[in-house]
């Protein structure tokens, strides 16, 4: 039996482009190679070479022959070149999951980074002597950040939304931010002023790492000493809004991007995957994060949508769940 019906099926029925040419003609291309060039196997049949492949490096390399990675019409083409045959494999997901793996463990990093940095500043005060009720406070500081590091590892992989949600008064936070923050606080004799009556139901512990990457961001950016921490009712359900005196920022969306600093930020360390890791956090909740400017300055906020938000008035009827 001869097997030339047998490839051509083969050739058919391939997940990898095959394209047969010779004397700078094409001879064959499957669907697979038609769909990758975005042809009409029909119309480039018989015709030249690059009016199928539209692109000199793919010409090029049937020339020569070897293989390449090329950019190509929106995709990622891995092309290996034979005498008189083109294949051609489409590595977009591929290269999309390796993308996604690396902005994963980035954030991963990053997300770990601060209650374990917190936790050794503790364990070095503990070591320099804290006695007391100084040494009980640390002691639970660092009870807490372990165990926010236990729930981080439960919550993997990152593309999971956070569990763990309840309802709680945005005030539970304030004293654990204030105790995290003391050193970076007094490094900047700075103070935080709260205003956050309201109830929201969402992750405490997402939370908690989001307003916490707020609060340094506006210790670290922020030009006034004070540094406002508001929540209040919106359309949308009620807004935590961090709020520090500087120079109003002309563009809020960029710096929410992985890897995206701020214009004040180059004499600063950082990521810059701060505020990428808030909108992923206010996400899971299905809120949003945003920033805005103000009349002196600027405000980097949180929204729970009213689904998950009790006003302060309505707390003294509705049960913590």
């Amino acid at each position: 039996m001869s097997l030339g019906p047998l490839l051509h099926s083969a050739w058919e029925a391939a997940r990898e482009g095959v394209l047969l040419f010779q004397n700078d003609q094409v001879l064959y291309l499957n669907p697979t190679a038609a769909r990758l060039l975005g042809v009409e196997r029909e119309k480039v049949a018989g015709r030249p070479l690059l009016l199928a492949l539209r692109d000199h490096r793919l010409e090029a390399l049937c020339r020569i022959g070897g293989e390449a990675t090329i950019e190509s019409r929106g995709r990622t083409l891995w092309a290996k070149a034979l005498p008189g045959v083109l294949l051609l494999w489409d590595q977009s997901e591929e290269k999309n999951r390796l993308e996604a793996l690396e902005e994963s463990s980035r954030t991963l990093a990053h997300e770990f980074r601060t209650p374990v940095a917190g936790m050794l500043s503790l364990l070095e005060a503990l070591q320099g002597g804290l006695k007391g009720k100084e040494a009980q406070e640390a002691l639970q500081m660092l009870y807490q950040e372990a165990q926010r590091l236990r729930r981080l590892v439960e919550d993997l992989p990152l593309s999971r939304r956070p569990g763990l949600e309840r309802t709680f008064a945005l005030e539970e936070l304030q004293g654990r931010l204030e105790r995290f923050l003391a050193p970076l606080l007094a490094e900047k004799s700075a103070w935080i002023r709260w205003h956050t009556p309201h109830t929201v139901r969402a992750n405490p512990d997402a939370v908690y790492q989001a307003l916490l990457n707020l609060l340094e961001n506006a210790l670290k950016y922020g030009a006034g000493r004070e540094i406002q921490v508001v929540s209040e009712e919106v359309l949308e359900g009620v807004r935590l809004e961090v709020r520090n005196e500087g120079e109003p920022l002309k563009e809020f969306e960029r710096l929410f991007q992985a890897g995206q600093r701020g214009v004040h930020a180059a004499n600063v360390r950082g990521t810059g995957l701060g505020l990428a890791l808030v909108r992923r956090l206010a996400a899971g909740w299905g809120g949003r994060a945003y920033g805005r400017p103000l009349e002196n300055g600027n405000a980097f906020g949180l929204i729970f949508p009213s689904k998950t938000s009790l006003n302060p008035e309505s707390q003294s009827t509705k049960a913590p769940v």
